[in-house]
């Protein structure tokens, strides 16, 4: 289910997954049993198996985002360093640097 002014540009949605209003997926993968509420930013990542809470950003990760619960306004973001496997549970209006 993708809700109304959710926006999806050259990306791949693999279902089921729901996709909360006015969210943007760009350049992305996302895989099934995917959840993402409103608002979410996903650009050049791939998510899979997760739930992503409103107002978030995923941006630019090195590795899929598998199993894991982010809450709201939690920004995921690459940073230089190694590419490892991600498993996260994050609280609301976190933020992460990934190394």
């Amino acid at each position: 289910m993708i809700e109304e002014g959710a926006v999806v540009r050259r990306s791949l949605v693999r279902g089921p997954v729901t996709i909360g209003r006015d969210a943007v997926i760009e350049d992305s993968y996302i895989g099934p049993y995917t959840s993402l509420g409103d608002r979410v930013e996903v650009r050049r990542s791939e998510i899979e198996h997760s739930i992503v809470l409103s107002d978030s950003v995923v941006e630019d990760l090195p590795n899929r985002l598998e199993a894991s619960l982010l809450g709201r306004r939690v920004r995921v973001v690459k940073s230089d360093g190694p590419a490892r496997t991600l498993k996260m549970l994050v609280g609301d209006r976190s933020e992460i640097e990934l190394l």
